[in-house]
């Protein structure tokens, strides 16, 4: 009786692997979509990656709300948003925990940012995405849904870099 119990466990364990695969992101993979709504006292509504593939290239901008060069790049990717309205799609996702998220909606104030803030609650799509401890970190999709760039940190001096690849992105080309 407990080995047919056993077997029935293993099933009933392999049918729920089977039905939700865990897809881990990597440059030149298919983008893992997900959805996510925004934190609380954020504008916005639920954001689905599925819903802009296919349409424009992504930016994932992975953030805490305690991450100072994270408030830096958010600020300068909603230049490039406001540059390429309707041509790429921005998205910064608070990795932050439930006590640190209540500064989310002032950080989004104070940066005018008017691209989708949502929040990773339970750190799925983190972990989907292998994103590292510390942020920030990006995550650019090409508009096929493949992971084109993934970059762990940020500094100012990167701005022109980042904005020629940008352009390359947003152009259907390949970046570095």
């Amino acid at each position: 009786m407990k080995t047919l119990q056993r077997l029935g466990m293993l099933s009933l364990s392999i049918a729920l692997a089977v039905q939700s695969p865990f897809v881990q992101a990597a440059v030149g993979a298919r983008a893992p979509t997900f959805s996510l709504r925004p934190p609380t006292g954020v504008r916005g509504s639920l954001f689905r990656l599925s819903d802009h593939i296919g349409r424009r290239p992504v930016v994932i901008l992975f953030w805490e709300t305690t991450c100072a060069p994270c408030m830096q790049e958010m600020q300068f990717y909603e230049q490039m948003y406001r540059q390429y309205a309707g041509r790429l799609t921005v998205v910064a996702i608070a990795m932050d925990n439930g006590q640190t998220i209540a500064n989310a909606p002032n950080r989004v104030r104070t940066l005018g940012l008017t691209y989708p803030v949502v929040w990773d609650e339970n750190s799925s799509v983190k972990n989907q995405f292998q994103v590292p401890a510390s942020p920030p970190f990006s995550v650019w999709i090409d508009r096929t849904g493949n992971i084109a760039r993934e970059r762990q940190g940020y500094s100012v001096s990167e701005n022109q870099v980042i904005s020629e690849q940008l352009a390359r992105l947003v152009a259907g080309q390949r970046v570095r």
